[in-house]
This record gives structure tokens, sequence and C-alpha cells, in this order.
């Protein structure tokens, strides 16, 4: 995958839909649509990701899944705020984004009726520590506060309707999001242990989210590996969109 990805699931909503509020979305900053084609998922994430496309903002539409999501792939930029305006702009859709950057961190936000319901990040200090700031247990000296640290805890309670039957809030909770740096967090004094286990997958952890929440079919979540792996009848067809 790329340094960050960031995959759009929208429940209940068609590629049609989903391409024209792109269209009106970004027709409203001034940008012009420099590709459109339709093709089997291979052929047009090539030409999607090829460095000859001089565009800023890169998606691959999906076709809807069975389960009523339809996925979109941010390949370029990040453009702030999309979620919340495919929503809005959809009826209030419920949108499920899931972010990767690398192997460092994976993330969530959950938007629903326009709004933030949920964010969760694997590890919310990352990035301070990438520039060797401070460690976790120095919150006080980071940019990013203790409000913002509890922000990123993800609380599946918020959203536990998109949960299958059978599976509790705090069982996804426990198994998905907890393992890591927010287990080390909620170590207190000698009752913690270093891990034995290692480092988290966040390959693995995306994945869990994906298969939890039942984004792509009850018993797979291929969008979690390096996307030019995945096979064409797993994909299957997609519409690569770009604007300058």
């Amino acid at each position: 995958m790329s340094v960050a990805t960031t995959i759009f699931h929208i429940q209940g909503q068609t590629t049609d839909a989903i391409e024209r509020t792109l269209e009106a979305i970004f027709a409203r900053e001034g940008r012009v649509r420099a590709l459109r084609v339709e093709g089997t998922y291979s052929a047009v994430l090539e030409r999607v990701t090829s460095p000859e496309l001089e565009v800023s903002y890169r998606y691959l539409l999906l076709r809807q899944r069975p389960v009523g999501w339809t996925p979109l792939l941010e390949l370029g930029l990040r453009a702030e705020g999309l979620d919340i305006e495919l929503s809005r702009a959809l009826d209030g859709a419920t949108v499920v984004a899931i972010s990767q950057y690398g192997e460092i961190v994976t993330g969530y936000r959950i938007i629903r009726q326009g709004d933030e319901i949920d964010h969760y990040l694997s590890d919310p200090t990352a990035f301070e520590d990438e520039e060797g700031s401070a460690t976790p247990s120095e919150t006080e000296e980071l940019a990013i506060t203790s409000e913002e640290i509890e922000a990123a805890r993800g609380r599946p309670e918020r959203f536990a309707d998109l949960l299958p039957a059978g599976t509790t809030p705090e069982d996804f909770a426990r198994v998905v999001l907890l393992p890591g740096w927010w287990e080390e967090r909620n170590a207190v004094g000698a009752e913690a242990e270093a891990s034995e286990e290692g480092p988290v997958d966040e390959m693995d952890r995306m994945r869990c989210i994906g298969l939890a929440l039942e984004l792509w079919d009850p018993a797979e979540y291929p969008l979690a590996g390096k996307l030019e792996d995945i096979p064409n009848n797993i994909a299957g067809p997609a519409i690569a969109l770009a604007w300058e």
C-alpha cells in the first residue's frame, strides 16, 4: 500500500450516486476532472496511479458490495472532510473511512448524517514519536493534547448497530482496537508487563476492522493488503477518477 491510504465505505449508495457527488464536490472547488475510465480493477488502478498522470486527487470507485457498502479508494492527496461531505450530500449516508499510514498507524472515522460519531487511531502519538519529540508517556510535552488522545480511543458502542449479531462493542474494542499502544497506556505501574507478542501488524488490524464491520463481506476484506495484488475476480470492475 502507499504511505497513506484511505478507503471510504459508503452505505446504501450506488457507484453512480457517489460519482455524481464527487463531481459536484470538486466542481465547487473549481477543479477540473482529468480522468474517468472504467474497466477491470487492475487496469484502472494502473491508470489512476500512473506517475505520468499529473493530478492531485485520485480515486478508485468499486462496485457496491452485496452487504450494502460501496468502497471508494483515495489514492492521491487527502481531501479534508470528504467523508463528511459525502455523507451530507448522500442523504446522511453512513460513511466508514479506514486509514492506514504505512505500517505505523491504523485509524477509522465513522460519519452519520454528516456528523462524526466516532474516530480511532491505533497510536495517536506516532507522528510525534517519529520526529523524536516524545514518547507516549510524555503526553504533556506533545503537540497533541490528552483530550485529543482520549478522543481517538474509539468507542464502538456509538456504532453498535453496525456490528454483526453476536459481536459486542466490548469484544470489538478488546480484540481489534486495544492491542498495542492502548494496552500499554492502560497498563498501570507494577502491573505493566512487556508484550510477548511483539508489535501489532497494522495491516491485520485494518483487515479486522473491515471484517468486524462486514464492509466487504462476512468472511473477507481484501483491501488491507497491497492494492496491486488484489485479483480482478475479487475486486471486480472499477472506475478511475482524478481531478487536477
